[in-house]
């Protein structure tokens, strides 16, 4: 008992040995507590402030981004080339990898053109609504951020866009901010999305090789409370945190916090050396003053343990017989709670089995037959199949794979498509396309009892190995007869659809050459009789005056076909838009001019009102828009009584980017229409009142015309009328700024409004940049993507007397380069085009035979605007001085022709304006017979062939075509002009391919045959 005593005093003052220890240690640790208190607290200050940084960074790339795309204008997205300009400019203004937009297909529109890598991207272009920040699917150091957002649905070439993104390198993001990456650091700062990749290039400031954090840490032993898991848990869930850990032998410690509006967390990691040093003086003076009191409390707690160690002694029993107890029954307890949990777990997993069974019944109804398939081992058990099938297994049976599915194929498929069906079982192709797609289908026709169905299989992954390789699949047959004969019937009625839409389009376009062609045949007639008439000596003043109101009738009904064609032209989008340079005061004086006469032969106040503000020059379709303000105040006229008033109105709106939009508004006190009938106003042939035709004269096309031209050229219309006060008309119409103005001094001014060229590079970019170039100075331009496609359109302006005034050509072309299509031009056109060649190499090599070959000069690409005007009016010069004083025209008179033409009056009023330049005429009543005149005549009797194209017997192709195919020296080269009232440019192109020389539409105008008959003779 004394011994027990003893003992326990012994024991107690062990213990209170012990305790005065662990108190001492308390408060020193106290004090190291409250220094690392204090440095956490700076670290999370330190990566707080780096965080606010990389959020307002990625914060002002969104707004950028919101400011890019609500900038776009319409001219920006009129043209590939002004969008990739675009997107260019703003690329390089904020530094970006990539600026770019995806359209509802996932096709990424960039200032390089078109990409389909749409998958490299996280972000869904279908279903994203507000604004996204991610990684790229990129693998290595170079990792790029992309900022992604939802668009207003803008259309670009005739697609829809959906998405804007910028594309940023992460070293451009995180200028301006320290994030210290040198392995002999003791602080570091790094970015990681929420499984840990590292948006840097080093993990835990270089000192683990991993590329993941995660990863990384596995390798470390962490202080009490602090995990890998931990830490994972916080990213998942974008947490704020820190941990304590040893990797390497170094002690770390790492505060985290997420960045907003991502899901990326900023770290921030000391190593403790860092605060040994810096905080040391610091620390020491914490501990000193925890030591003393902890010796004051010590003090007083020596005596409060002395009082305690009675109570404890006894105390100390009862409470060992309570634990022994409360032991046995936690042990009873653990394994009642154990044994109920596997119950729980086994009902669990047996309902689910359940469902999942329910759930792949209910899945497979709609196959016929479903397969698990091993790859390996190539076995196969069937899960599923018909009864009506005569196949040799049974559900359930283990059964070779291979063999059992190449026997079916061989059984029940279709011959034709045996081969694909084999091809796609193969074990190979299974592994290779489940790689890229979780389903894989193929569809086949197979005979089941006689009858002929469409099938198809479809193969997912149902189990791989360790490795990643595909060991297990699922496999089902379904028939899919009648939604594949409801789409092939679909189908077909979408296509007789279409051949009926272009059969009525070429019945139209067929339509409207023949009508052109037989209501022009006799209005030559009549225009060239009235002609001739009016010209006849003695004529009466009062048979004069019925003359002039024939041809004056006449002249109407030209205008009425040629509104008619027009309006097919607009309807098919055959019209097109010329930009060309012009004077402001030239075409307000042709259309005063017009009106002024017009308003005084009817007794009506015309008023012309011009803003002070208008420029000299303007840039756009100046025929187009005297066109529409032809329409519209001839209306005016038209439709307003005797001692009315006409006012014409122009003014300059406002002027942006180098353009100006410009408002004419026509006014009139004419009978005006009724609000009702206004939303009608621009339907063709319509008419408010059924009288208005007979009592003022009237196609009802006029204004639809107008209306098509306006929008073409992206204007508006707009109209305000009352009946009988009279109607306003305004036109709101964008033109660009011309430099020129009235006050430009030259030695020879070149009018590039008059100019026409055409630009031939097989580089579509670099094609339509050129054409911009050239039309925002002025000039009306086509283009051509080959020098055997150029050299066709040249012909063509050269059959209809209207050469271009200029051609660019790019030097190295596929198939025909830039020397050898100027060289094949020279030989339609001869000298009078200016041919210019482009090109990014050096061409003295080729200069000498670029001369030769009738090319004028060299141009280095890529194309500015003062060097192409500069050299275009160089060369113009050069032309003008050149050629001018030499060219010469062939003598008419004493010629002999034949004219073959099978109406009598046309052939009379044909031979009749040829006499007047004392041109010899012999005639044909067809084409059939032209030929035996032509094959009879002496070989060069005939120095021209003037040929109709719809004769009887023998048309004028036909009769051409033999022409040219006879043995004789003159029958390749005698110039044959076509007199067609066929008004098509391919009719044109008909009469070139049968060995045409040129082509004049009916009525021919006299001046216009005696220069054609000059050029070629």
């Amino acid at each position: 008992m004394v011994w027990s005593k003893r003992s326990e005093a012994k024991e107690t003052a062990f213990g209170n040995i012990a305790l005065v220890f662990i108190l001492i240690a308390g408060f020193i640790a106290l004090g190291y507590i409250a220094v690392r208190n204090i440095s956490s607290m700076f670290m999370e200050e330190l990566a707080s402030r780096r965080e606010q940084f990389v959020e307002s960074k990625l914060t002002d790339y969104v707004n950028s981004l919101n400011f890019a795309v609500n900038h776009l204008t319409p001219e920006d997205l009129s043209s590939e080339s002004n969008f990739q300009s675009y997107q260019y400019r703003l690329k390089h203004v904020y530094g970006l990898e990539r600026f770019a937009f995806v359209d509802s297909k996932g096709i990424i529109y960039t200032s390089n053109g078109t990409r389909d890598d749409i998958d490299l991207y996280d972000f869904d272009y279908k279903t994203l609504s507000k604004p996204e920040i991610s990684l790229k699917k990129i693998e290595g150091e170079h990792k790029t951020i992309i900022v992604a957002i939802p668009i207003n649905k803008l259309h670009y070439n005739g697609h829809t866009l959906v998405v804007s993104f910028m594309e940023i390198n992460i070293s451009r993001l995180l200028e301006g901010v320290s994030l210290q990456l040198d392995t002999n650091a003791a602080v570091s700062c790094n970015i990681y999305t929420k499984d840990g990749k590292s948006l840097l290039s080093m993990v835990l400031g270089g000192f683990a090789s991993d590329e993941n954090l995660f990863t990384a840490m596995e390798m470390a032993n962490f202080d009490e409370g602090f995990s890998t898991e931990t830490i994972r848990s916080d990213f998942s869930v974008h947490k704020e945190g820190s941990a304590t850990f040893t990797l390497n032998g170094i002690r770390e410690t790492v505060h985290y916090v997420p960045v907003k509006s991502t899901d990326w967390m900023l770290t921030y990691l000391v190593r403790d050396n860092v605060f040994s040093e810096q905080f040391a003086a610091f620390s020491e003076g914490i501990v000193e003053r925890n030591l003393i009191i902890a010796v004051i409390v010590l003090f007083v707690l020596v005596i409060l343990f002395i009082l305690a160690i009675l109570q404890t002694r006894r105390n100390a029993k009862l409470k060992l017989e309570q634990e022994i107890v409360d032991a046995e029954n936690r042990v009873k307890q653990k394994k009642l709670e154990e044994q109920l949990k596997l119950q729980e777990k086994l009902v669990e997993q047996e309902r689910q089995r359940s469902e999942q069974s329910y759930m792949i019944n209910a899945l497979s109804e709609e196959y016929k037959s479903v397969f698990y398939v091993d790859l390996e081992t190539d076995t196969s058990i069937c899960y599923r199949k018909v009864t009506d099938e005569d196949i040799p297994f049974d559900i359930g049976e283990k059964i070779p794979y291979w063999k059992i599915f190449s026997t079916y194929a061989k059984m029940f498929i279709l011959p034709e498509y045996q081969e694909k069906f084999l091809e796609f079982i193969k074990p190979e192709h299974i592994r290779e396309a489940l790689k890229k797609e979780p389903l894989i289908s193929s569809r086949y026709r197979s005979i089941h009892n006689g009858k002929e169905t469409y099938e198809m299989i479809r193969m997912a992954t149902a189990k791989t190995n360790e490795d990643g390789s595909i060991r297990i699949v699922g496999v089902g047959f379904s028939n899919i007869d009648e939604e594949m004969r409801e789409s092939l019937a679909k189908n077909q009625t979408l296509i007789d659809a279409l051949k009926v839409a272009e059969e009525a389009n070429k019945a139209k376009t067929v339509f409207l050459s023949n009508m052109s062609h037989e209501i022009r045949t006799p209005m030559n007639a009549i225009i060239g009789l009235d002609s001739l008439a009016l010209h006849e000596p003695g004529v009466s003043p009062k048979l004069k005056e019925y003359l002039e109101k024939i041809g004056s009738s006449a002249e109407h009904l030209l205008s009425l076909i040629n509104e008619i064609l027009d309006m097919s032209r607009i309807e098919s989008g055959r019209m097109t838009i010329h930009n060309e340079e012009f004077s402001t005061a030239k075409m307000l004086e042709q259309v005063n001019t017009i009106f002024n006469g017009q308003c005084s032969e009817r007794g009506l106040n015309y008023v012309c009102n011009v803003s002070d503000n208008l420029d000299d020059y303007y840039i756009g379709d100046d025929m187009k828009i005297r066109q529409v303000l032809i329409n519209i105040l001839g209306n005016a006229v038209k439709f307003t009584p005797q001692g009315g008033t006409v006012t014409f109105s122009i003014k300059k709106a406002t002027t942006f980017d180098k353009k100006s939009t410009l408002v004419f508004k026509v006014s009139d006190t004419g009978i005006g229409m009724s609000k009702e009938y206004l939303p009608k106003l621009f339907e063709p042939f319509s008419q408010e009142d059924p009288t208005t035709t007979i009592k003022y004269g009237s196609s009802g096309l006029g204004l639809a015309i107008t209306k098509g031209i306006v929008d073409m050229m992206n204007g508006k219309i707009e109209v305000e009328s009352e009946k009988g006060k009279g109607t306003t008309f305004t036109i709101t119409l964008t033109l660009l700024n011309s430099e020129r103005s009235d006050s430009d001094s030259s030695d020879i001014q070149i009018q590039t409004s008059e100019m026409s060229v055409l630009v031939v590079d097989d580089d579509e970019v670099a094609m339509n940049h050129a054409k911009l170039v050239l039309e925002k100075s002025g000039i009306s331009t086509e283009v051509a993507n080959s020098g055997k496609e150029a050299v066709e359109m040249v012909k063509l302006r050269h059959a209809r007397c209207n050469p271009y005034s200029l051609i660019v050509l790019d030097w190295q072309m596929h198939e025909m380069d830039g020397v050898e299509t100027a060289r094949q031009i020279r030989a339609v056109t001869g000298d009078d085009t200016a041919i210019i060649v482009l090109t990014a190499y050096n061409w003295d090599d080729v200069l000498d035979e670029a001369l030769a070959a009738g090319v004028d000069c060299f141009i280095a690409k890529p194309i500015f605007t003062k060097n192409i005007l500069d050299e275009l009016k160089n060369i113009l010069k050069r032309k003008r001085q050149h050629i001018a004083p030499t060219k010469r025209k062939a003598e008419l008179s004493g010629r002999q022709l034949l004219l073959a033409e099978d109406m009598e009056v046309n052939a009379q009023i044909m031979i009749e304006i040829l006499k007047m330049r004392n041109i010899q005429t012999d005639h044909a009543e067809n084409g059939k017979i032209a030929l035996e005149m032509f094959e009879k005549s002496p070989v060069g009797y005939y120095d021209a062939i003037l040929m109709d194209m719809r004769m009887p017997e023998m048309d004028g192709l036909e009769a051409t075509a033999a022409i040219r195919k006879l043995d004789r020296p003159d029958a390749k080269v005698i110039p044959i002009i076509a007199l067609t009232a066929n008004a098509f440019d391919e009719d044109v192109q008909r009469s070139l391919q049968a060995g045409l020389n040129a082509h004049l539409s009916k009525p021919v105008q006299p001046d216009v045959l005696f220069e054609t008959l000059e050029g070629m003779l």
